[in-house]
Parts: structure tokens; C-alpha cells; sequence
């Protein structure tokens, strides 16, 4: 019986210092039955060229797109996804699709795990994801810290609804997707914040999410990292409530992204508004709002819907006090 193939999504821009490294790992995988579909997300260096590179000695990999536009990391992702779906570029899409960043690097079995867990997960017809914690390492490969979520202060369980709309526990090179979940996703709208977030709502709205308890993935931190971890210091975009302990100068920057992640909460009510409980609705509701309060009022708003026990009483009061 022949394996499973894997249909494996990457979007890369100005990759070039890492990103061959990242599809040597997937070349390297014990799960050998995959294909790799790649999309240049307008870089200014040569990362399409290595991209170009690949796809010309590895018949399992293949270069989509390159150049301008650059649609950001999430629209790039969405991109990618869509084309799964297109008979042109890929004919007979896999059952499983699972996600590269460009500068990190996977665990050898990295496939094969993920995809067990998501096979014994039960019914494929549910939408499904399946993530795991990472290791840190630093831009020469050197670990920084054995677990992402012990260095972040991440507990990936549960996958509450209301909890993941504040606080994102799933890193992008670790997700494995199945078909119900691509075409729960479909196009992925504007107002989502990063794609992993993105697909983990989703999953954790119209279906389940499975974590992983040990790394998979070394995820690489460096200067132009969109959201990651540093050695003790979290700098992650999807973590507001780290954002609060900093310097007050980054004020704006928290309150930045308490709208934006509110924008995305209103996307998610309004788009799956069938699968929400009244308790979900509720704090999708109340997170929406924030952005349209003045600032008494949405003190408050975060004091009622934000302070809770499992992120800690100094980092609620960080958000409470700059939020």
C-alpha cells in the first residue's frame, strides 16, 4: 500500500538566507509522499531563484508563483490554499495539507507525526488541525529554547473559542489541515492577522484542533521575524498580553492590535455565525467592539472579557492599564 500524499504550502519572501535549509528539511522527511507548492511573495532578494532552483531537481516540488504582488503573509497562504482546490495546478489534491514558514526548519518526522495524530483524531469529514510545540533556535540553527510554548508561557489546551480569539497557540510551520477544514477556510479574509491564527479559529469554530505535545519544528527567530519568540523575551504579534508587560512606549503597538484582533474576531462572527454558541457569540461580540469604544469604556470592556486567571493578574493589568 502506497503512502499518503501530503500537499505542503509555502510562501516566501526575502527567504533567502534560510529557505533552502527549509525545503531540505521536507525533503528530508521519513514521510516521503508529498508535494510541495511554492509561491515568491515579491521578494527583493533571490529567494524565487532558489525557489526555481528546487522545483527544477525535485519533481515534487513546484514553484506557483513569483514576484509582485506581495499579498502578505496570510493572503499568500490563502493563495496557496485556493490553488489547491484548482484541477490545473494540482491535480488530485490531497487529503492533508500541511504548512512551511520559509525560515524554519522541520523534524524529520515532522510529517509522519502530524499526520497519525490527525488520522487518529476520528472522522475526516470534521474540519481538523493538528499543531505542535516548536523549538527555538536562532538564525546559525543554534537552540535557543527546547519548547516554544514553555519560553512563551503558552498552554495549547483547551482550544476554546473565546480563548484562541484572544491569544493564538499554533505556529504556522507546524499545521497540518485536512480537506474538510481547507474548505471550511475557503478564501481567507483581509481581517485575519496571520494565517495560522486564521486556520485555528476556524478549526477550533466549525471543528477540532489537536496539539502536539513536543516539538516538530525548529522555528528559527531573527530580525525580520513577523511574530516569534527571542530567549525569554516574547516579541509574538498574536501575544497582546506580553505586548502589555513592555515598555510603555509600545502603547500604540498594543492598542494596535487589540483593534485588529477585534476586526478579526467580527470577521470570524460574521462568516461562521452558524457554528458559534451563545457564549461564543458573546465574546466574539464584546472583542469586536473594542475598537469602536472610547477609553473608559473599553477599559472596562477588557477588564470584564479579558481578566482571566490563566493569563495572569500582572499581564491583565498590563492590558488594562495601556489597552
Amino acid at each position: 500500500m502506497s503512502a499518503e500524499t501530503i500537499d505542503i504550502i509555502c510562501a516566501a519572501r526575502d527567504a533567502a538566507p534560510f529557505v533552502d535549509e527549509a525545503i531540505a528539511s521536507v525533503v528530508q522527511q521519513s514521510h516521503a509522499a508529498w508535494r510541495l507548492w511554492l509561491r515568491d511573495d515579491g521578494s527583493a532578494d533571490d529567494t524565487a531563484a532558489r525557489l526555481a532552483a528546487w522545483a527544477a531537481r525535485d519533481p515534487r516540488i513546484h514553484l506557483l508563483h513569483r514576484g509582485a504582488p506581495a499579498l502578505g503573509a496570510a493572503q499568500a497562504f490563502g493563495w496557496l490554499l485556493a490553488r489547491l482546490d484548482s484541477p490545473t495546478d494540482t491535480p488530485s489534491p490531497a487529503s492533508w495539507i500541511a504548512c512551511l514558514d520559509a525560515d524554519d526548519r522541520w523534524h524529520p518526522d515532522r510529517l509522519a507525526v502530524t499526520l497519525a495524530a490527525g488520522r487518529a483524531a476520528g472522522d475526516e469529514t470534521t474540519p481538523t488541525l493538528v499543531h505542535s510545540d516548536c523549538r527555538l533556535i536562532d538564525t546559525s540553527g543554534a537552540t535557543l529554547h527546547p519548547s516554544y510554548w514553555a519560553a512563551a508561557g503558552l498552554r495549547p489546551d483547551p482550544t476554546d473559542v473565546r480563548r484562541l480569539a484572544i491569544q493564538n497557540v499554533a505556529t504556522g510551520s507546524t499545521l497540518l489541515l485536512n480537506r474538510a477544514l481547507v474548505r471550511a477556510i475557503g478564501t481567507v479574509p483581509p481581517e485575519a492577522m496571520h494565517q495560522d491564527w486564521w486556520f485555528a479559529l476556524v478549526a477550533a469554530v466549525t471543528g477540532r484542533v489537536v496539539a502536539l505535545h513536543r516539538p516538530l519544528v525548529d522555528y528559527r527567530q531573527h530580525g525580520s521575524n513577523s511574530v516569534g519568540a527571542t530567549a525569554g523575551a516574547l516579541r509574538d504579534a498574536t501575544d497582546l498580553w506580553h505586548r502589555a508587560r513592555a515598555a510603555g512606549g509600545r502603547t500604540a503597538r498594543l492598542r494596535s492590535d487589540l483593534d485588529r484582533s477585534g476586526r478579526q474576531a467580527a470577521a470570524l462572527a460574521l462568516r461562521y455565525a452558524p457554528y458559534l454558541s451563545p457564549d461564543q457569540r458573546t465574546a466574539l461580540t464584546a472583542l469586536a467592539a473594542l475598537p469602536t469604544l472610547p477609553l473608559m469604556p473599553r477599559k472596562l470592556a477588557l477588564l470584564r472579557h479579558r481578566l482571566l486567571p490563566e493569563h495572569g493578574l500582572l499581564r491583565n493589568l498590563g492590558v488594562l492599564l495601556r489597552g
